[in-house]
């Protein structure tokens, strides 16, 4: 049972990751995707330890984990670009509330400046979002409502 218990794990969290990484799927939350990293990493070294005969002691399985967690962590440190942030919500769909076109910005760790970019985003759970880019000369205005709303999730200062 623990076995299976440590299979399911690593599954559910390595998909998710090959998910976000390899298609619209977007986790919106760092500490998410860092908890997913974790769970993703420490099982898969729990596995590989079964299977190679290795990692028999609880003082073996533990230093094995606080060292898969620096490592998650240093990594997660040093190629995390930063979240992205809604500005402005643009459009929201008149049949859907969770769909919306959102001018976005995500600031640049080791660079000077912001990325930006127009989004629909169809938020499908807390934490997971699935994003596509979108032309707004492109849409069917019928299916969209107007907002304009100003959300600043970057917490710039307004005048």
């Amino acid at each position: 049972m623990k076995t299976l218990t440590i299979y399911i794990a690593f599954l559910f969290a390595s998909t998710l990751l090959f998910l976000n990484r390899y298609s619209d799927l977007y986790i919106n939350n760092s500490i998410t995707h860092f908890i997913l990293l974790i769970i993703a990493s420490i099982t898969l070294i729990l596995i590989l330890g079964q299977v190679f005969g290795k990692l028999k002691t609880v003082k073996s399985r533990l230093l094995t984990v606080l060292i898969v967690v620096f490592v998650c962590f240093i990594q997660s440190f040093l190629t995390w670009g930063g979240d992205w942030k809604t500005q402005t919500i643009l459009y929201r769909n008149l049949t859907n509330d969770n769909n919306t076109i959102e001018f976005q910005m995500r600031g640049d760790r080791f660079s000077f400046g912001y990325k930006k970019r127009v989004i629909n985003r169809l938020k499908l759970f807390p934490g997971f979002d699935w994003t596509t880019d979108i032309d707004t000369n492109k849409i069917n205005h019928k299916q969209w409502k107007k907002l304009n709303l100003y959300v600043n999730e970057m917490k710039f200062a307004s005048n």
